[in-house]
C-alpha cells in the first residue's frame, strides 16, 4: 500500500496536506544533503523496533559511529548486525557498538555513556527512544504500581540518558549543535480510553523534554511522534490497529531532522508522517510562532 492509498486515521489531524505512511525521496538517508558523516549517534532502545530502524537509517546516512543501548544482548547483537549490513550496503564506514544497559539504573547508564565516549569521542546525537507500554487499563482502577511502571523507563530512563549525554556532547564537525531527538507519542491528542497509564507517563516525558530544551538552549531538541509502527511493544494491541506505518518512516525522518534542512524545527513537536517539503515551505512561520508547541489552545501563555 502506497501513501496515496492511505487516508489519515479519523482520530488524527495532519499539519501538512500530505500524510505519509512510507518513506519518500526528501527524507531518504542516502541523500548527500542529509549526510551524518562525522557524527557519533547513540540510540536508547536500539535493539528492536523503532530504535533499531532509526539506527539503520543513520548507518545509511554514513554516521561516524552508531551506539545502541538496551537490556537484552541477543537483540543488541542482532540489531548491530543489521546496522553493519546497512552501512556496508551504502558503502559507508560506520563503527557500530552496543552496551547492555538498564536505563532505570543511573550508574549503569552513566557507565555506558562514558564507555562509548571513551571509544568514539564526543557524542553528537542522542535518540531517546526506549519506552515501555505498561498495559491497558482504566486509571480509576489500576494500581499506583502499575501506573508508575511506565514512569520508570519513559521518564526516569529518559532523564538518566539525557543527563549522561549532555556533559559528553559537543557540536558536530559540520558545526551543528548537539542534538536530542525524543521519540514520543501523541500525548497532545484527545484521551483514548484504555491507554491512560501509558499516556500519563509519556505526557510527563514530553513536558520533561520541553524543559530540557528550554534549560539547554545550545542543544537542538525535537519531540518526534514516530507514527503507528508495529513493534514488540505494540503486540498486545495489534488487532485493534487497521494500518501500520513502515518502520523506515521514523528512521528516515529522524535522519532528516538531524540535517541542516530541519534546523527550523528546534524545540518543536512533529509527526514523522508529516511532509518535510510542506514544513520547509512554512519554515519562517513555524520558527517565528508557537506552532508545533505544546500549549493550552486559545491561551497564548
Amino acid at each position: 500500500m502506497g501513501d496515496s492509498d492511505f487516508s489519515i486515521p479519523s482520530t488524527f489531524t495532519s499539519f501538512t496536506k500530505t500524510w505519509h505512511s512510507e518513506s519518500y525521496a526528501t527524507i531518504s538517508p542516502t541523500r548527500p544533503e542529509l549526510s551524518a558523516s562525522g557524527k557519533n549517534v547513540v540510540v536508547t532502545g536500539g535493539g528492536t523496533g523503532i530504535g533499531k530502524h532509526i539506527a539503520i537509517a543513520f548507518a545509511h546516512a554514513g554516521a561516524q559511529s552508531i551506539s545502541i543501548l538496551g537490556r537484552r544482548e541477543d537483540r543488541l547483537i542482532t540489531s548491530s548486525k543489521a546496522i553493519t549490513d546497512a552501512a556496508q550496503e551504502s558503502k559507508k564506514a560506520v563503527k557500530v557498538l552496543y552496551r547492555i544497559t538498564d536505563l532505570t539504573k543511573k550508574a549503569n547508564v552513566d557507565g555506558s555513556f562514558r564507555s562509548l565516549a571513551g571509544e568514539v569521542g564526543p557524542l553528537h546525537i542522542l535518540i531517546s527512544n526506549a519506552g515501555v507500554f505498561p498495559g491497558a487499563g482504566a486509571l480509576a482502577t489500576v494500581s499506583a504500581d502499575f501506573l508508575m511502571a511506565g514512569f520508570e523507563t519513559n521518564v526516569r530512563g529518559a532523564l538518566y540518558s539525557i543527563q549522561a549525554f549532555l556533559p559528553l556532547s559537543s557540536s558536530a564537525p559540520d558545526g551543528s549543535a548537539p542534538m536530542i531527538l525524543n521519540i514520543g507519542t501523541g500525548t497532545h491528542m484527545a484521551p483514548i480510553p484504555g491507554i491512560g497509564p501509558y499516556m500519563v507517563s509519556k505526557a510527563a516525558n514530553h513536558k520533561m523534554i520541553d524543559y530540557i530544551a528550554t534549560e539547554n538552549p545550545k542543544v537542538h531538541v525535537v519531540n518526534v511522534c514516530p507514527g503507528v509502527i508495529e513493534t514488540e511493544m505494540s503486540e498486545p494491541n495489534k488487532d485493534s490497529v487497521s494500518h501500520w506505518d513502515s518502520p523506515d518512516l521514523p528512521g528516515h525522518f529522524s535522519v532528516w531532522l538531524a540535517s541542516q534542512e530541519a534546523k527550523f524545527l528546534k524545540s518543536k513537536t512533529v509527526w514523522a508522517n508529516w511532509d518535510a517539503d510542506e514544513m520547509m515551505a512554512r519554515k519562517e512561520e513555524i520558527q517565528s510562532s508557537r506552532l508545533l508547541t505544546w500549549l493550552l489552545d486559545g491561551v497564548p501563555m
